[in-house]
């Protein structure tokens, strides 16, 4: 378990650097295992957090199948220990659109 942890946690906290260099939205990704976080801004320059995009994210990401923990305007994911990188990879990408529909709907894109 320990292994597959550190693989899979290893390959979502390199997907959310990817996405932080590609989206407006997203000022800081943290993640140790699967301990991950995804810190949502208005600017990246000034860091203000963006709440409001956190709760819209999450209800978009939950209607398409993907419940975390709701922290305003970070996004907190702890998913199980045995999760392989196939479903931390349909997680991601869940994110990602979810991210991007906010984005636009905010004017950002």
């Amino acid at each position: 378990i320990l292994e597959n942890v550190r693989s899979v946690g290893s390959y979502c906290v390199k997907r959310m650097h990817q996405m932080k260099a590609e989206h407006p939205i997203i000022g800081d990704v943290k993640g140790k295992g699967f301990l991950l976080g995804i810190e949502l801004v208005k600017d990246k320059a000034t860091k203000e957090p963006f709440a409001e995009a956190g709760v819209a994210v999450y209800q978009k990401a939950f209607r398409k199948g993907l419940a975390w923990i709701s922290a305003g305007h970070i996004l907190r994911m702890s998913p199980p220990l045995i999760m392989d990188e196939k479903y931390a990879a349909m997680g991601m990408d869940i994110i990602e659109d979810a991210i991007g529909e906010v984005e636009k709907e905010f004017g950002y894109k």
